[in-house]
């Protein structure tokens, strides 16, 4: 009785292109993967120096403002008109409103 001789279930080329294959896909899984990180890096990129461009702005309005109250003219507004201080020889005058109830409509007959 004679042997034949086995024979692998895949050929050598057959296991040479699945390992082959393999390494391709998972290249190109990790790379992509690499340029979806990138992408998404840099959209979070351009969202914080768009921040970063509102807070110069909201930092030149407070300083705007912080200039503005550090006036003469923003004390004696504020004094003025929060405390009703006035300056010497000047007189201060409060006005009281009244509320009065509004009239009652008159009533009106039915119609038939």
């Amino acid at each position: 009785m004679k042997r034949e001789p086995r024979r692998l279930p895949l050929s050598p080329t057959d296991i040479l292109t699945v390992a082959v294959s393999t390494i391709a896909v998972l290249f190109v899984l990790a790379f992509g993967g690499k340029l979806l990180e990138g992408y998404r890096l840099q959209r979070h990129n351009a969202m914080l120096s768009a921040e970063i461009e509102l807070r110069k702005e909201q930092q030149q309005e407070l300083q705007r403002r912080l200039d503005y109250v550090q006036t003469p003219a923003y004390v004696e507004k504020v004094a003025r008109e929060q405390y009703r201080w006035v300056k010497a020889g000047e007189n201060l005058v409060i006005t009281i409103f009244r509320s009065r109830p509004a009239a009652e409509p008159a009533p009106t007959s039915p119609r038939l």
